[in-house]
Order: structure tokens, then sequence, then C-alpha cells
């Protein structure tokens, strides 16, 4: 179902009222919305972006679609040596690693994808087998896909629970591993998820999330948010716009809090690839706390923190994340610790 423009004529008043407020106040994030928004009906999460127009700014020559598990992804393949592909969180799309892909693909084959749900990606052909197992399968069928043996892996929040369960599922086949605040075990979650799964809150947000929503939630998620650039802000309004995004935010959300409340032993202690652990240290969505079941569970692990930095540190400190994370694939663990010490 998708809300038409003229569908709620009364909440026009409020919203233009809402327009003015924001306007006076200098709230860079709410401001971020406002200009990343086409119409004041897409500002209040009343209708949708063209998908045309949406590969029109996101897509470019590295950019590539292949059906897998009925999904459609997009990902963009550069450089050339050992692969290593990237694997974006929650309500994020591949340009989250572009100054990563940038560096990386200096010396290795770099793939980035729109994670199954996400970006261009987006959800299967039936939103009910939208889960974590079917995200999980799709990923590995896109690596098959694409005829890829041995691997190494990047992932952030939920794409790197991904990357860890399918780590954990193929030993033999991931080569080193890389986990940026990684979403996993069980923990409490934070008030807005709680929010955003509370029924009737749940119910609308399938059908409207405002963009000042989306832009004030990842001012909160950065540890400081005077870091974020506007095509930052930008993305995550456009992809929230991509039509049928609204339904599958809100199941991702209630597929977090199902995870969090899990107290099934996670199967990471199956994991064989040495691994680097990268957390913000001021992360507000899996605190550096949760570090420590990963560094029980992996036996070839290391923790590397970020003052000062939220959930996302690739892309709030992408110079300092990836020079450590390009160490660390060039020549192990070893030769990271002894930078680092």
């Amino acid at each position: 179902m998708r809300v038409s423009e003229y569908s709620l004529p009364r909440l026009f008043p409020l919203l233009a009222i809402l327009l003015v407020i924001v306007a006076l106040s200098g709230c860079s994030p709410i401001g971020a919305s406002m200009k990343a928004s086409p119409t004041l009906s897409h500002w209040g999460g009343l209708v949708s972006m063209e998908m045309d127009d949406l590969k029109d700014r996101y897509t470019n020559e590295h950019s590539k679609f292949v059906k897998v598990n009925g999904y459609n992804i997009h990902y963009q393949d550069r450089g050339q040596g050992d692969t290593v592909i990237l694997m974006h969180g929650i309500f994020s799309a591949l340009q989250t690693w572009d100054d990563w892909t940038e560096e990386l693909s200096k010396t290795h084959r770099v793939i980035a994808l729109d994670m199954p749900g996400f970006g261009l990606t987006g959800g299967p052909e039936e939103l009910d087998d939208f889960n974590e197992e079917h995200a999980l399968d799709a990923f590995e069928g896109f690596v098959n896909k694409l005829d890829l043996n041995t691997v190494s892996l990047a992932g952030n929040s939920l794409g790197g629970y991904i990357a860890a369960r399918y780590a954990a599922r193929h030993p033999g086949r991931v080569d080193k591993l890389i986990l940026l605040d990684p979403f996993g075990y069980p923990q409490d979650t934070p008030w807005i998820l709680s929010v955003g799964t509370f029924a009737p809150v749940a119910f609308v947000g399938q059908y409207i999330q405002p963009a000042w929503a989306v832009t004030l939630n990842l001012a909160w998620v950065y540890g400081d948010s005077d870091r974020i650039d506007d095509e930052d802000y930008f993305r995550y309004v456009h992809m929230n716009m991509r039509p049928g995004a609204k339904p599958l935010y809100i199941k991702t959300l209630k597929m977090i809090e199902a995870r969090a409340e899990n107290f099934d032993p996670p199967p990471f202690k199956r994991i064989t690839a040495e691994t680097l652990l990268m957390w913000g240290e001021d992360d507000a969505w899996v605190p550096l706390a949760l570090s420590e079941k990963w560094m029980a569970d992996i036996p070839q692990a290391k923790l590397v923190v970020y003052p000062t930095v939220g959930h996302i540190p690739m892309e709030e400190l992408p110079e300092e994340t990836v020079k450590d994370a390009a160490l660390f694939l060039r020549r192990g663990l070893g030769a990271l610790a002894q930078r680092l010490n």
C-alpha cells in the first residue's frame, strides 16, 4: 500500500507549521531533511521517490545487479586482488563504505553491496520472506553467484551479524573478518527501537516515516553529529523514501528486537578467521561492553576502540578506520597489534 500525496490533507497545515519552526531553529539534522526532500509530502514521509530517480543518484559505472533468492541485489565491484566484501548496517546503503572502497581497492578487489532489505536492493518479492535467515541465505547465494571461494568480510551493525553468521557457517571460506559495532548478542535495546515496534507506531510507520525523524536518528547514532555530511543525511533520507522501504524498516526493528531478546547461544565460536573488532566508544545502539562477548567467543580476535565515535565508525571516522582495516587485511592481527602498541 502506498499513501497518496493527497490522502492526508489535514496533515499539511501541521507540516507547514513544523516547516517554519525547524527553518527558524537552525537544527542541522532537520534542515538537512528539508534539503533532501523533493516536496513537503516527501519531507512528511507521505510519498516515495521513484526508483529511476534513486538509481540515477546512487549507481555509477561500478554498479551491477544480480538476482538472488527473490532479491535484485545492487553491488559495486572495484579493484583487483584478494576479495573483500563490505556489508553495511540497518537502513543504510553501500555508499557508507565509499572512503573504505577508495582506499582498499588500491590493493584488493572490493565488493560493496546494498544488503538484502536495504538500499537499491530492497526487499524480496514477498515481504513475509524477509527475516534474518532469509537475508543470510541471500548473502550466501550472492557470494556463490559471483563464484567467490575465499573472501574477507567487513560488516557493520546488522551487516556485521550477517558476516559473523556466514563466517561461522563457512569457516573455510572466510580469510579475515572485520566487525564494526556488530549486533548479535542479547542486549538492552535503545528506547527508540521500543517506540518503533510499539504496535500503533509500527502500524503507522509502515506507511509514514518523516524525513526529519530519519535525520534526527542518524544524528543520535553518531558519536559526534558534526561529522555528518549533507550527502550522508540525504542518502539515508532517500533510501527511506524507496518504494517498499518503510514496511521493511519496521520489520527490521522487530527482527532486531527479537534477536536482542534471544538468549540461545550464537554460533560465533565456530569462527576460525582472524577477526578485527572495531568499536565506537560512544555507541548508543550496541554498547562497547558487548565486545567482551565477541572476544570470549572468537579465539583469534583483537579489539580496537575509537573514542568519541558512535555506531558507524567507518562513516564517522573513515581515514583512521580504513588505515587499521587495510593493515589488518594485508598483514594480519600481529602487524596491527604491533602498530597500535
